[in-house]
């Protein structure tokens, strides 16, 4: 078979593509951002395992012919590969997974779905799987840290068959296309459907599982008592939740790293846990006793924790409460399957991450801490913005560039109501007009209409429109200091990450 990819620098796409490699499939691909040095991170591995990249101008036609064209639901009718390839049968990518999943045999497929979060969880889920010893393959709509190597982008990863994760997409309805043998149903929002004709496609959906589902309360409670006759468990939608299957608190977290006792490494006492051992010995023992600690200096680790209602403590590998429930939903899911939670919680704490999902990017000549994030939907915002109050001592300086006209023109009722109520004195949120990759003839709303609105409702000063990004710059430059927090968000430009790395401070040969 030979399938060509169009769009194939997508997240999505470029996953899929990756999983056909495997397959045996021979694969061409065109993208339209194909000179773009942000996308090279993932087109340079799809091209390091032999798929060949065309612009999308029709050239690939110029090439072997392909047997099938694979599309999504952004490419347009109109799109040059389309009119080139005039003839040639076509798969919406959904379709094309459908088949691969047929093609490979797996013994266990988990569906990893919900408005939020199911990039991360999926990920979460593959890593913790891997922890475990077992083998997974995996394909997401984002790049998992840990399986970016070798000639792969992160966003797949080749397993032994026996687990395979994916990431189901409800915004297009292609879940439907699957019958996975479980699935986890992290929340349902109305960011493109109203929630009876949610309520209706995710019923759909769990009536083709075949084993078992995990929901959460809040999906729960909205598919009501109509529900198929499955295994089914249920985890707490919030911090403080009832049940088992419950987050009992989200809290700081220290740990101890190292401790130096004459400028070298000393064994940390194994009881104690604070001190070093030395000090259970002669003079440094008596020097305790009278509260003098015998060390040069220590080293820790300081973050956040979730206290499971189950047993277990967990460090997390990120800040906000949305962590800890995310972590909550992947060992559920894992419980399920028959993994007992001990290993589960130290398979957990080794999660490397994903790409784009508050990420670190140091600090700024002015001394504000810089992060990055995928957040693109009320929900999502709203959660990164939890995080980074929760790790600010000082004001937040949220920034947002949305991922295209039509889904600002959706959300932006929603978002205010959410950025009022989260938006403390001193915090601001400052929008970068829509980033455009094709798709649609309306360029409305704008940004600048929308934060004119935002303002004409109050409180004025923490709204604030950026015609570009080196004026963003320049406001930063001059506003943030230490202890505030930069937060870059965004879906689909890859150079927003570029741009929240381009704010960090750089040390010349002068200092």
């Amino acid at each position: 078979m030979r399938w060509h990819f169009i769009g194939i620098g997508g997240i999505g796409m470029s996953g899929l593509a990756q999983m056909a490699v495997k397959q045996g499939i021979e694969v061409t691909g065109s993208d339209r951002d194909y000179t773009k040095p942000e996308n090279r991170r993932i087109l340079d591995k799809l091209e390091a395992q032999g798929i060949r990249i065309y612009p999308q101008d029709g050239s690939f036609m110029t090439g072997p012919v392909p047997d099938t064209l694979i599309y999504s639901t952004a490419v347009e009718d109109s799109n040059p590969d389309f009119s080139a390839g005039v003839g040639i049968s076509r798969l919406h990518r959904a379709e094309a997974l459908e088949k691969l999943i047929e093609l490979a045999h797996f013994e266990h497929v988990i569906a990893v779905t919900g408005s939020c979060g199911k990039s991360t969880v999926t990920a979460y889920l593959s890593e913790t799987l891997a922890n475990l010893g077992e083998d997974p393959d995996c394909l997401n709509g984002a790049l998992c840290k840990r399986f970016r190597t070798g000639n792969y982008a992160g966003n797949y990863r080749p397993g032994n068959g026996r687990y395979f994760v994916f990431e189901a997409d409800e915004s297009d309805k292609s879940l439907l296309r699957f019958s996975p043998d479980y699935a986890l149903v992290l929340n349902i929002g109305t960011d493109h459907y109203d929630k009876a004709e949610l309520r209706r496609v995710f019923r759909e959906f769990l009536a083709r599982v075949r084993q078992g589902a995990v929901l959460s309360g809040q999906v729960r409670e909205l598919l009501e008592e109509d529900l198929p006759e499955i295994s089914l468990k249920v985890f707490a939608s919030g911090i403080g939740g009832n049940g088992d299957e419950a987050v009992l608190r989200c809290r700081p977290w220290t740990h101890l790293d190292k401790v130096y006792v004459d400028g070298a490494p000393a064994a940390i006492d194994p009881e104690l846990g604070d001190r070093p051992a030395s000090d259970r010995k002669g003079i440094n023992n008596m020097m305790e006793i009278a509260g003098i600690h015998r060390e040069d200096f220590r080293i820790e680790s300081t973050g956040f924790a979730a206290e499971f209602a189950g047993g277990g403590v967990l460090p997390l590998p990120s800040p906000g409460e949305h962590t800890a429930l995310n972590a909550l939903a992947v060992l559920t899911v894992l419980e399920m399957l028959g993994f007992p939670r001990e290993k589960i919680l130290q398979a957990l704490v080794r999660f490397d991450g994903v790409w784009r999902r508050f990420d670190s990017h140091g600090i700024t000549a002015q001394g504000a801490a810089v992060y990055d994030d995928y957040a693109h939907n009320p929900e999502k915002i709203s959660s990164a913005l939890r995080a980074a109050q929760s790790v600010a001592s000082g004001n937040v300086y949220a920034v947002f560039q949305p991922h295209g006209f039509r889904p600002l023109g959706f959300m932006r009722e929603e978002l205010y109501r959410d950025l009022v109520k989260l938006l403390r004195r001193g915090d601001q949120f400052l929008m970068l007009e829509p980033y455009y990759a094709g798709g649609t003839t309306s360029f409305s709303p704008t940004s600048l209409e929308v934060i004119t609105q935002y303002r004409s409702l109050g409180p004025e000063e923490r709204f604030l429109h950026m015609p570009d990004r080196e004026t963003l710059r320049q406001y930063l430059q001059n506003s943030a200091g230490p202890g505030d927090v930069i937060l870059i968000m965004g879906a689909r430009d890859n150079s927003l990450s570029d741009y929240a790395e381009s704010l960090r401070a750089t040390v010349t040969q002068n200092g």
